[in-house]
């Protein structure tokens, strides 16, 4: 009768703790900080210039305010807004290569090649999530 009244407390214990545990929510950084947050990675990662970082820093704040706006509408019209997107980051990404040399390009070119790689797996996540998310609204 004791292992029983045991066994039923531990397990009571261990999925009280398991409900306990709260979602980690990701802090929302305003535009001026997710710029930033690019532009030093890109940095590290391409040995930029003082005079680049200024300018794709600029380059990044625009994509970064731009997005903030899209973010926004996207309730609205889904749809219209993901091409506006994509028309936006495709001119950042012009301007962000005028500022690049050679070098930079091609290993720019290739850490969004690697990046682009590592998104496909986690598309089909993504959908899992939102559909996950839409039954529990």
């Amino acid at each position: 009768m004791k292992k029983t009244i045991l066994t039923a407390l531990l397990f009571m214990g261990l999925a009280t703790a398991g409900f306990s545990q709260e979602k980690h929510q990701r802090e929302k950084k305003s535009p001026e900080e997710r710029a930033q947050m690019m532009t030093d990675a890109m940095a590290k990662k391409l040995s930029l210039s003082d005079k680049q970082k200024s300018d794709i820093y600029k380059i990044n704040l625009d994509r970064a305010k731009e997005m903030e706006k899209f973010h926004a509408k996207a309730s609205e019209d889904h749809k219209k807004t993901f091409g506006e997107q994509k028309k936006n980051f495709e001119a950042s990404e012009e301007k962000i290569n005028k500022v690049l040399n050679d070098d930079q390009k091609k290993t720019y070119a290739d850490l969004k090649a690697k990046r682009q790689e590592k998104m496909k797996g986690h598309k089909g996540e993504f959908k899992k999530r939102l559909k996950e998310k839409k039954g529990d609204a």
